[in-house]
């Protein structure tokens, strides 16, 4: 499986956002396991996972102090890649 993904290094946290579908953010037990299951495959980092409304705004879901840091970082400046998990 493929997965759109960014590694992020900020004030001195390092953690993985994850692109994912609305509903997976909007259900906090499918979030969860999906955090778990995906955690392994990125070395243990910190998973956040992110979908887009439909004005293509950012909701992010996972450690509520990695969300807050994220602030309005730009999401065409993240590191997006293709990962095979």
């Amino acid at each position: 499986m493929d997965l759109q993904a960014a590694a992020i290094s900020l004030q001195g946290n390092n953690f993985v956002i994850v692109l994912v579908n609305m509903d997976m953010v909007s259900n906090s037990g499918e979030a969860d396991m999906a955090i778990d299951s995906l955690q392994p495959k990125f070395g243990n980092a910190p998973v956040i996972l992110m979908a887009q409304r439909e004005d293509s705004s950012p909701v992010y879901y996972g450690d509520q102090n990695l969300v807050s840091i994220l602030g309005d970082l730009p999401l065409d400046e993240m590191p997006w890649k293709t990962y095979s998990v």
